[in-house]
């Protein structure tokens, strides 16, 4: 079942189930109400008999035979009856001593209040009444045929405008629930255009207020998700067959000439050694893009934990120790805080390893291992790493490509690298919510400054 039809049916079930509460309720108080009025013209009638037989001698059985003829049309079926002390019948001629059980006339006597009751399709009123000629107890009953005739025309009412309504809720429902779903539609129609060589496409959100709008706004997040991960794979396919390409190139070219003939054992020796740097730039390319590739995989925040700042540089200090000997390193701290904790951030200690990595070891590299001088400094504002070197430096004109992917610098050209270090680096750092900047003079050095806000 559509949601359509699943909504117009719950709708329709409920308005049906409203209306025949209300019907019921509205025809069950108009039946109350026309037994009641009913009930209060047979007291009245019966107040009227009293008063015509008890309180005016005067008048004969044939002055209230009369009166009684002038009412009768109106109260269908009706019998009045006048009981003395004996339970005689009395005052009326036609009366009979079997009108009325003698049980109903004590029942009034005794009860010594009014008493309403249906009985053989009439409604009977009576009551006890006192006069100076004794304590009578008077009896009017009659056939509400009016009363019955009025129910049953707005039982049909009700029942003909119920079914009526039903058949306007559901044609309504059904138009408002298309309507309600149009825009579910245009979401669907929409999603099926979008292929992998159009997903650049977006829904459209509207105004952003709704349920709807939500829901585009959903789809459109995670069709940029999807976009930003197409581009990433066609990226690293094309990064990957651009730079492993050279040295690939490289190694065969040397391979081939060394088999064109014989050679000597050093010629063989050299061949090796060249074949083994070109692998070690093939390894370090390679290497480089799987982290590039597992940057961008991990670009959504996930696998966060509790990273310590001073013991990350700490480590990495280590590390480039071990792997470059000559390299000189020096970590100082500012303005530390009380709490260690106020040194930690919840970031991916993996990414955070590779991008600091790379970034002290280009500062070594590039500034053929002199000093690089790295400070921590505990501010209100965050935590703020400095990286500085005194290195080639970075021209001007070029700052603002350095962080491409395989960009190189045209004074870098010199030392050995594929160009992936500072922007994979600088990607890390921008998903940890954190501030980098680059600040470089030619011939005198480069500064990164990388500042962690409190937030993180």
């Amino acid at each position: 079942m559509t949601i359509r039809n699943r909504l117009t049916l719950i709708y329709t079930l409920i308005v049906a189930l409203i209306l025949l509460a209300l019907s019921l309720y509205v025809y069950y108080l108009m039946k109350l109400n026309f037994h009641q009025v009913f009930f209060e013209k047979l007291e009245n009638r019966a107040l009227s008999t009293a008063k015509v037989f008890l309180e005016k001698d005067e008048v004969s059985a044939a002055a209230f035979q009369d009166l009684e003829k002038r009412y009768t049309q109106t109260l269908p079926g009706e019998m009045v009856r006048v009981y003395d002390e004996q339970d005689r019948p009395s005052f009326i001629a036609e009366a009979k001593k079997g009108d009325f059980p003698s049980e109903l006339i004590d029942r009034i006597r005794n009860e010594k209040g009014k008493v309403e009751l249906d009985e053989g399709g009439k409604q009977i009123v009576g009551i006890p009444y006192s006069d100076n000629q004794g304590e009578f107890v008077i009896i009017a009953a009659a056939e509400d045929v009016s009363g019955r005739q009025s129910l049953a025309f707005t039982r049909n009412a009700l029942l003909t405008g119920y079914i009526a309504s039903l058949l306007i809720v559901f044609l309504s429902g059904r138009f408002f629930s298309k309507q309600a779903l149009n825009p579910m539609s245009d979401i669907v129609r929409n999603v099926n255009r979008i292929r992998a060589s159009n997903l650049h496409l977006r829904l459209n959100e509207g105004k952003g207020k709704d349920e709807i709008a939500e829901l585009s706004i959903t789809f459109n997040n995670m069709l940029e998700r999807l976009e930003k991960s197409f581009e990433t794979e066609i990226n690293f396919v094309h990064n990957a067959s651009h730079q492993l390409r050279t040295p690939l190139a490289s190694m065969i070219i040397e391979l081939e000439v060394a088999l064109t003939k014989q050679r000597s054992a050093e010629e063989y020796q050299s061949l090796l050694a060249s074949v083994l740097t070109e692998a070690e730039k093939l390894n370090h390319i390679i290497s480089g893009l799987l982290d590039l590739a597992q940057v961008n995989r991990d670009e959504s925040g996930t696998h966060l934990g509790i990273v310590r700042l001073d013991e990350l540089l700490w480590d990495i200090r280590d590390k480039i120790t071990k792997e470059v000997p000559d390299s000189k390193l020096q970590i100082s701290f500012s303005n530390l805080p009380s709490s260690s904790d106020d040194l930690t951030i919840r970031g991916n200690k993996p990414l955070l390893d590779i991008a600091f990595f790379n970034l002290i070891e280009n500062a070594c590299k590039f500034s053929g291992n002199q000093e690089v001088n790295i400070q921590l400094i505990s501010a209100p504002s965050g935590t703020l790493i400095t990286i500085r070197d005194k290195g080639v430096g970075i021209p001007a004109a070029e700052l603002s490509e350095v962080n491409r992917s395989f960009y190189r610098a045209k004074n870098a050209a010199t030392f050995s690298g594929s160009g992936i270090g500072l922007s994979l680096a600088e990607k890390i750092i921008r998903i940890h919510k954190a501030d980098f900047r680059i600040e470089s003079k030619v011939g005198e050095g480069t500064s990164i400054q990388i500042l962690f806000p409190r937030s993180s």
